[in-house]
């Protein structure tokens, strides 16, 4: 689900969170989950308890944080011994802020923001797992008269600042030979793009489910580019503060665990896991297939695929020199907090 501008906010804020304590709801974020534990409460030892671990995980409404929801209902963390609070954001600065300020303990974030993350002094965290990868989900969207890439010379786009969709709209004009100063960008948030598509007020708009569905259907748009022209380029992680992993080096596995079984579930209760993911995400349960058509979900055993064969870290690497190419990161961080392990 994206803000580089959020650096600056980010900085101002995680002061502000820390003095308000975890109690507080940043950004009108809600708590979707039954238990009653608001913030980390864990044993300081690292030994397996058995006693739940208690912590919050931050999330967007994004449909790639789905069985994240599922788990929560249908109390598969609790089966593995986690005492889970999921809070919910708007906007990525305030979930980013939100995990710096220890107010949350898990994030759910897109895979160049957790790189970003990363180049923050004082932040320490770790990959837990690699969630998910964006196909038709994220996409560049023309007008009428736009057929290509090509065509956006002298065009006006209209994306989110800072987002997945400002990483996808700057890899399709470098892969068509324009550059940035060819474009006017308009920026607005992902929601608000698409609209001003419709309303002939710029050329491309950027933006992702369930905004592209809703866009296409009308008939006045056609996508350009999306994130299957660039794989692995949109996807997100799941990340932990290393401060809390330490005293609780179980939780990790026990992630895992829980996304994997959740994953099975969903497969087996279709109508009740899309129930949940649409009332959460804000989609109606009838448009949800085609968005999950979209997006492809990782196991455990998967992420460990993509592992031992190299491409998971080639893939971060790759968006890592996007950003340093664009001027999003200043030099190279050290990817060991961004990407899972084993």
């Amino acid at each position: 689900m994206k803000k580089w501008a959020m650096f600056t906010v980010l900085c101002l804020t995680v002061g502000l969170l820390s003095a308000c304590g975890s109690n507080s709801n940043n950004n009108g974020e809600k708590s979707s989950s039954s238990t009653s534990s608001p913030t980390a409460s864990a044993s300081a030892s690292s030994e397996p308890s058995s006693e739940p671990i208690s912590l919050s995980m931050g999330v967007q409404p994004w449909v790639g944080n789905g069985p994240w929801w599922i788990a929560d209902q249908a109390g598969i963390f609790k089966k593995h011994g986690l005492d889970v609070t999921i809070k919910m954001f708007n906007q990525d600065a305030d979930l980013n802020a939100a995990f710096a300020a220890d107010v949350i303990q898990v994030s759910n974030i897109a895979t160049h923001t957790a790189i970003k993350l990363a180049a923050i002094d004082g932040i320490k965290m770790s990959g837990v797992l690699f969630l998910d990868e964006s196909h038709k989900a994220d996409a560049v969207l023309g007008g009428k008269d736009i057929t290509s890439i090509e065509q956006l010379k002298g065009k006006k786009v209209a994306f989110e600042e800072g987002t997945t969709s400002d990483l996808l709209i700057r890899r399709a004009l470098k892969e068509n030979n324009i550059s940035a100063d060819e474009v006017t960008f308009v920026l607005m948030p992902a929601s608000d793009a698409g609209m001003a598509l419709l309303a002939k007020k710029v050329d491309a708009a950027v933006t992702y489910e369930p905004y592209i569905s809703a866009i296409t259907s009308k008939g006045e748009a056609k996508m350009l580019y999306s994130g299957e022209n660039a794989p692995g380029l949109i996807s997100d992680l799941a990340v932990v503060r290393t401060d809390f992993l330490e005293k609780n080096s179980e939780v990790k596995q026990k992630l895992q665990q829980v996304w994997d079984e959740t994953m099975e579930y969903w497969k087996a209760n279709p109508d009740a896991g899309n129930a949940i993911v649409a009332k959460e995400s804000g989609i109606p349960v009838e448009e949800l297939p085609v968005i999950l058509d979209g997006l492809k979900y990782f196991t455990s055993e998967e992420q460990s695929q993509l592992l031992d064969s190299g491409e998971l870290l080639k893939t971060v690497q790759n968006i890592q020199q996007i950003l340093i190419d664009q001027g999003a990161l200043k030099a190279e961080v050290d990817l060991n907090k961004v990407v899972p392990t084993k």
